[in-house]
């Protein structure tokens, strides 16, 4: 004999069953739907030559030029740069048989570490070339980090007040930073400095040491 599940405990019993299976629904449901919305997960490129790492973190079209982002470890708490003035050097961007150097670094933002003690420095180049749509990658190589030796003028004001008298619309920059002796180029237009035999004159004497890589990127003119 087959016995009706007609009393109020037994309905009461079957109505907790369905709301269960409808909350269960519902959860895996949005469950999946959250998947699908999760971000993708970039890897940031990194290379790492003579224990000094550096992460290529931004690449990009910028007015009329091509602007990439790095940062990198110190190799000691001194104004370690991409590129120095002497000569056009240091720094290559490769698109396709051109090889182009920055006209001008600069400083983003700089990184610490538990100590409170600077550990990396993150920079911009930037260089003037168009680069074309249909191009599938570019490359970057930084042949060496430039620092001036121990004990130098940094001549950053002297540059700075002759780019006034010349009325430059191009500008200098310089701060200073704890524990860095001297002032910190954060603003460095190296192909004027390169270039211009005035600014040359000033800088002809500065002794720079030198911290070989080279540190080498391949990626998309436009990366995710």
């Amino acid at each position: 004999m087959i016995k009706k599940l007609n009393t109020p405990k037994s309905r009461g019993f079957l109505l907790a069953v369905v709301i269960g299976i409808v909350l269960y629904l519902v959860v895996m449901a949005q469950t999946e739907i959250g998947e699908e919305e999760l971000p993708v997960r970039v890897t940031t490129n990194m290379v790492s030559v003579n224990n000094i790492s550096m992460k290529l973190i931004s690449a990009h079209m910028e007015g009329s030029g091509y602007r990439v982002e790095l940062c990198y470890s110190l190799p000691d708490q001194r104004d370690w740069q991409l590129t120095y003035p002497s000569q056009l050097q240091g720094a290559v961007l490769s698109v396709g048989d051109a090889h182009v150097n920055p006209i001008e670094e600069g400083t983003m933002y700089w990184m610490y570490d538990q100590g409170g003690k600077i550990a990396q420095r993150c920079q911009y180049l930037y260089f003037t070339v168009k680069i074309s749509a249909q191009t599938g990658s570019v490359s970057l190589t930084i042949e060496k980090l430039y620092a001036r030796k121990p004990g130098q003028s940094d001549y950053c004001l002297e540059v700075s007040q002759k780019m006034a008298d010349r009325n430059s619309t191009i500008e200098i920059d310089c701060m200073k930073m704890d524990g860095f002796e001297g002032l910190v180029y954060v603003k460095f237009p190296v192909e004027l400095l390169s270039m211009d035999p005035i600014y040359k004159r000033i800088f002809k004497d500065v002794k720079w040491d030198f911290y070989h890589g080279p540190w080498s990127f391949t990626f998309p003119v436009n990366p995710p």
